[in-house]
């Protein structure tokens, strides 16, 4: 199989010059998480734009300093399972795809594990508990916003399950809610985040609404998380196969869910990247 098999061949994109208002409306608009970026006025390649990437360069306002150059690009004709590989080891969730140095489609997780797992007879029919990641990062629904953040980007998560006084999953909040949440400010003096009490740089449940990012700072409303979190979450059953897993990530356009047992408790959390080696297994067989 080829990547031309399995691609998507309608892509959306961005153009440089352009702006962080630029992706960050074309993504609310579209739903998507990161966009190839070309040269205005034409379809030539120069770069990739993620929601990550926005999050962390929270000093930049210029597409060109927000966007990675240069990125590794495969063609319509290369053989899926490299493509596959080098999303394992680059640990990257889509490839721009280029033919004649332009821009003609873009491969993602998802698109890989519907055409390699969703319909298979045998892997397809496997339950998903070998890949259910019992280390789940949860907090309450009633901490504030900001620590939330603190605790999701401490854990080098892209994702905090929220759990309510009796511990049942009330929700959930994820990379893309933050931004959307937040606003930059303009800060020089970085010390002055350290508010709450004077002469302290101690981290405290009240003292800090405030996220440094590089030389400027990403405000947080300082509300409960609880105001603000995806309330009705798709989650997934502990005996769920492969193939229900695959079918749910791409129908509902997620990469990630909190995973139930039968009795309805969280027991743990499961991604599309996960599937990813099962992919590649599949097809060397």
């Amino acid at each position: 199989m080829m990547v031309k098999d399995c691609m998507q061949s309608d892509v959306i994109y961005v153009s440089v010059p352009g702006t962080r208002d630029d992706v960050l409306q074309l993504m609310a608009e579209k739903q998507v998480n990161g966009v190839p970026v070309v040269k205005k006025g034409t379809k030539s390649l120069v770069g990739i734009v993620t929601r990550t990437d926005l999050l962390r360069k929270a000093d930049e306002n210029q597409l060109v300093m927000l966007m990675v150059r240069n990125p590794i690009t495969v063609s319509p004709r290369t053989d899926l399972k490299t493509a596959t590989k080098i999303m394992i080891d680059k640990g990257y969730r889509r490839l721009p795809v280029v033919e004649k140095d332009e821009l003609v489609g873009l491969i993602s997780i998802p698109d890989i594990l519907g055409a390699v797992l969703e319909n298979d007879d045998e892997i397809g029919s496997k339950e998903i508990s070998e890949f259910i990641s019992k280390e789940i990062t949860a907090v309450w629904d009633q901490t504030p916003l900001p620590l939330t953040y603190m605790i999701m980007d401490m854990a080098g998560k892209n994702s905090i399950v929220l759990i309510n006084e009796s511990g049942g999953v009330s929700g959930m909040i994820t990379v893309s809610d933050y931004i959307r949440l937040s606003e930059v400010t303009v800060e020089d003096n970085i010390s002055k985040t350290f508010s709450g009490q004077d002469n302290t740089v101690e981290w405290g449940w009240t003292s800090k609404d405030f996220l440094v990012v590089t030389k400027k700072l990403l405000k947080l409303p300082n509300v409960p998380v609880s105001e603000v979190m995806t309330k009705n979450i798709i989650s997934i059953s502990e005996i769920s196969t492969i193939s229900e897993l695959v079918r749910t990530f791409r129908n509902e356009q997620i990469d990630q869910a909190p995973v139930l047992n039968i009795a309805g408790n969280l027991t743990g959390m499961i991604e599309d990247k996960d599937l990813l080696k099962l992919a590649l297994d599949a097809q060397s067989e």
